[in-house]
């Protein structure tokens, strides 16, 4: 059991990890990490209620508390502190960010206070979807000689469905140029044939300029600077280029659809999601552009580029995701080596 002087300890470390990851003086991160996540003037007073409330009851009181509860994330069984605050960590960042003398973006805060407070995945954004969750992937064409060339999967995000379509690709070199060669040859191969598409109305010829929209869009450098470098995403041994769209409601289909628990924050900037599934992962997407609030881009503009194109699809609902009434542009794509840089 965790004793008095550990969870001093344990304050001081944080607050030290704080200025280190932020090149801070120690005073200074030592007062905004008090404000910040424990809702105290300052430190002392920091350390002086912890004493206070270790005193009245040991940790059950500890374990109670509003903020000092924070303290206690990898000593104890974690879960419900853990699930607070994720609700309570866009507030704190808010009040770090308001006592700021440098500009740093809210959403890298958010980060480093994850970091600081020992949960490393969540300071990635990394997902980890655990060996419950499954993908029921079903054929897109099922009428074809080969059904699997293009595969669906329906999930759920914040009480909304999106549809993640799966093209295979058996080359190990992935590059726009052999994509596009690929599609091509696989227009010619499946040129007149019955389809049978799961989306009555669509066909594989506007399947494949939809791709080659999106394909172009993130190797043209206007949304991300980093080089075109996704990786495919094995489906029964297979390789798939996959992108994900929030989905037409009376699009949804019958078969599993798993809940994906993530949390968009209602913050300005990228955020990206690194999912895992199965050992591999995926990379959801999303972007505040709600006219209620500030955001730092033509939000018309951003949401036109990809309504163009990973947004065009058949099956893409023209309603952007909503996350306690708040609007964000959303979507999934391939990992990519600089994700994993980035990471």
């Amino acid at each position: 059991m965790i004793s008095l002087p550990q969870l001093k300890n344990k304050l001081n470390n944080q607050a030290k990890n704080f200025a280190l990851l932020l090149e801070f003086p120690d005073l200074y991160a030592e007062r905004l990490w008090s404000i910040g996540v424990y809702n105290c003037s300052d430190f002392l007073q920091t350390h002086i209620r912890l004493k206070e409330v270790f005193d009245d009851n040991n940790l059950d009181s500890i374990l109670k508390h509003d903020s000092l509860k924070y303290l206690m994330i990898n000593e104890y069984d974690d879960q419900e502190i853990i699930e607070s605050l994720h609700k309570e960590i866009e507030s704190m960042a808010n009040r770090i960010e308001s006592l700021m003398l440098v500009d740093i973006e809210t959403l890298e805060l958010v980060s480093v206070i994850y970091q600081v407070l020992g949960l490393p995945d969540d300071a990635k954004f990394v997902i980890n979807t655990g060996p419950d969750f499954r993908l029921e992937w079903r054929p897109y064409f099922d009428a074809f000689d080969d059904p699997l060339i293009v595969q669906y999967a329906d999930l759920k995000v914040h009480d909304c469905y999106f549809r993640l379509i799966a093209c295979k690709f058996p080359f190990e070199k992935l590059s726009l140029d052999n994509i596009k060669k690929y599609m091509y040859i696989n227009h010619v191969n499946h040129d007149g044939e019955f389809e049978g598409c799961i989306s009555e109305g669509n066909t594989f010829s506007k399947h494949e300029h939809w791709l080659v929209l999106t394909l172009e869009l993130f190797s043209s450098g206007k949304v991300n600077k980093a080089q075109f470098n996704p990786t495919t995403f094995k489906i029964e041994g297979m390789r798939y280029l996959v992108y994900g769209f929030p989905l037409i409601p009376s699009f949804v289909s019958d078969w599993h659809k798993p809940d994906l628990c993530l949390r968009v924050k209602n913050l300005d900037g990228d955020q990206k999601f690194i999912v895992r599934v199965d050992q591999q992962a995926l990379v959801f997407h999303a972007r505040r552009v709600d006219t209620n609030f500030f955001n730092t881009i033509d939000y018309e503009k951003y949401i036109s580029l990809y309504q163009a194109s990973v947004l065009s699809h058949f099956d893409a609902d023209n309603n952007l995701l909503k996350v306690n009434g708040v609007k964000y542009l959303s979507f999934f794509r391939p990992f990519c080596l600089e994700d994993k840089k980035e990471a």
